[in-house]
């Protein structure tokens, strides 16, 4: 009786260290997995007015990608990517991503893996966007950009216009968090 209850907490120790073991080298390996570039433009160009009301029409299409690194000797699976478009101060949600990844992406070892992003920004969260960066007067409605569009671009700077993305990436288990701010016209 005392033999069977000695190996039967043996094992179970053994067990213990075996599954801590096997954390411990996936929260080391871990370390190994970064976020690397993050690229994000807009898919229409502002050269003119009448790119500004084509904007102020359809919306605001934003095409990049986040880029993964992967340092270590071991392949990962992309299993969940949320990453999601805030203004810069207030953090207020301006859009959510459009391309919803259907397979799993493998993030090879030691290379790097590029996640493709798709947004769309629409009119009312287009407008709120260029006001809190400065790119348009806070004073600003659709209606006195439509009815003086010459005027109102004069005064725009695209340089200002920028966005925060939150979110995270999931790779079997591994939680890699996204806080970055973003310039999308430089």
């Amino acid at each position: 009786m005392f033999r069977l209850r000695n190996i039967i907490i043996l094992a179970l120790v053994i067990l213990t260290l075996g599954i801590a073991w096997k954390y411990y080298k996936k929260y080391k390996e871990a370390e190994k997995l970064k976020i690397g570039e993050i690229a994000l433009h807009p898919t229409q160009k502002i050269t003119g007015i009448n790119d500004v009301v084509s904007i102020l029409k359809n919306g605001l299409n934003l095409e990049g990608f986040v880029e993964i690194r992967n340092f270590s000797g071991k392949d990962y699976t992309l299993n969940q990517i949320s990453l999601d478009c805030f203004t810069p101060n207030t953090e207020k949600i301006i859009a959510e991503q459009t391309n919803i990844i259907q397979n799993d992406v493998n993030i090879k070892n030691k290379q790097v893996t590029n996640i493709p992003l798709k947004y769309k920004v629409d009119i009312l969260n287009a407008i709120s966007l260029f006001k809190e960066c400065g790119v348009i007067p806070a004073t600003a409605t659709v209606w006195s950009i439509i009815a003086n569009p010459v005027e109102s671009y004069k005064s725009f700077d695209l340089k200002k216009l920028k966005i925060k993305l939150k979110g995270f990436i999931q790779a079997e288990g591994i939680t890699l968090s996204i806080n970055e701010s973003y310039p999308l016209y430089e």
